[in-house]
């Protein structure tokens, strides 16, 4: 897990978006909720965050490694290769089995299947695995011998994760691998021709992978730009490529939605051409989109300087504006991607003056209607450097690299 305050100092590149079967209550089985990647949940009420109502902290010097919910459990890959599930409403604890020998990075629970990719303890070889609910092997492939390996998507039949060289500089050299849910056979290869960043983006029949790259004559100056590559889920067949928009990117009623900077800060695209539906420049000059939360009729972005704003998807138009920076804080960062449900807006947000002391997180609850702030939570000696927020089950989660916590 990645936390979100590296958006002071470094754009993201494209998170997942996908397809799939719409969300159902208390399920968020992979990064942004689903493969759409949408960060919402249907059905969920109006949890309004009164109180934290359970707690799971790491043993030791252990760690989280990667978080799930799947029918109201949450399924937790430990650092140290523990697999634990929680009841989402109480945290009763229930122990699956312990994957020996790996270090868990990242767990998804869809359709039934838990998939794991890990480290080997001795840190010189990346697995790609899956398990049965149970923590039984089902298969297990060794991930190509790169230095990058990204977080992957579960989508279309297939688990799709893309690796690389690390670079100081523009390079060449990920490419974006397709192994079959069912065995982890390897489908199909596809060349991303830049420094990929983010999981692979999915709606409908197009995954689509966000790098940073070199192109003649665009960019900043470095000769690069931010690069979309986008093939056909199924068969890995390239369908296009554009430079431009795309630092987060979600699925929405049959639009890739692209989240960036500049005059292309907010962007519709079709997820079977490429072609720009429409865009919408940034608020502010030295602003972007990011961690954005689509669902219900509508889109939700959180800002750099610290503000909340929901767009319409047709269009594109701000309906409202909420800021959540604080007096007295020189950085006021979102410390995960948006989540939205239940007529809510949920944020995490990360409070600071560049120093420990001046640092701290809390949850702010907006009215998804009029961006009303209904809720802030600050919380109690929270000092976990990366989170994510999950909304399912009747409880707003959020979890760390060392703490579980959720409210209701």
């Amino acid at each position: 897990m990645i936390s979100r305050i590296a958006c002071v100092a470094a754009l993201v590149a494209g998170l997942g978006a996908g397809p799939a079967a719409a969300a159902t209550p208390g399920n968020w089985p992979q990064h942004g909720g689903g493969a759409a990647n949408d960060n919402y949940q249907s059905g969920v009420g109006k949890l309004d965050v009164r109180r934290q109502v359970w707690q799971r902290q790491a043993g030791g010097d252990d760690s989280v490694g990667s978080a799930a919910i799947a029918g109201g459990k949450l399924t937790v890959a430990y650092g140290k290769g523990a697999l634990r599930r929680f009841d989402v409403r109480t945290g009763a604890v229930s122990v699956v089995g312990t994957l020996h020998g790996r270090r868990p990075l990242q767990l998804a629970d869809v359709d039934g299947a838990l998939y794991v990719r890990s480290l080997d303890a001795d840190g010189t070889r990346s697995r790609l695995a899956s398990y049965d609910r149970g923590g039984n092997r089902r298969w297990e492939v060794t991930l190509p011998d790169d230095e990058a390996i990204l977080p992957f998507t579960v989508a279309g039949g297939h688990v799709l994760v893309t690796s690389g060289p690390k670079c100081r500089e523009l390079c060449t050299g990920h490419h974006l691998r397709a192994y079959r849910v069912r065995n982890g056979t390897l489908a199909w290869t596809g060349a991303v021709e830049g420094d990929a960043g983010g999981a692979p983006a999915v709606q409908g029949d197009t995954v689509v992978q966000g790098a940073y790259g070199p192109v003649r004559g665009t960019g900043d100056g470095s000769g690069g730009a931010s690069l979309l590559f986008a093939f056909d889920v199924r068969t890995g067949i390239r369908l296009w490529t554009r430079a431009r928009p795309g630092f987060s990117l979600v699925g929405h009623r049959g639009s890739l939605l692209a989240a960036g900077a500049g005059d292309d800060a907010l962007c519709s695209l079709h997820p079977g051409t490429g072609a720009v539906r429409w865009c919408r420049g940034a608020q502010a000059a030295d602003e972007w989109v990011d961690g954005l939360s689509a669902g219900g009729g509508a889109l939700f972005g959180y800002g750099l300087t610290g503000t909340v704003r929901r767009y319409d998807p047709e269009s594109g138009a701000a309906a409202w504006s909420t800021p959540l920076a604080l007096p007295g804080y020189e950085y006021n960062a979102s410390h995960a991607a948006l989540v939205s449900g239940g007529g809510h807006v949920y944020a995490a947000v990360r409070h600071g003056n560049f120093t420990p002391e001046s640092e701290f997180t809390e949850l702010v609850v907006l009215r998804a209607a009029d961006g009303h702030v209904v809720r802030r939570l600050r919380l109690a000696a929270y000092d976990d450097t990366s989170a994510e927020l999950m909304l399912a089950a009747g409880r707003l989660v959020l979890v760390g690299d060392r703490t579980i916590r959720a409210f209701g």
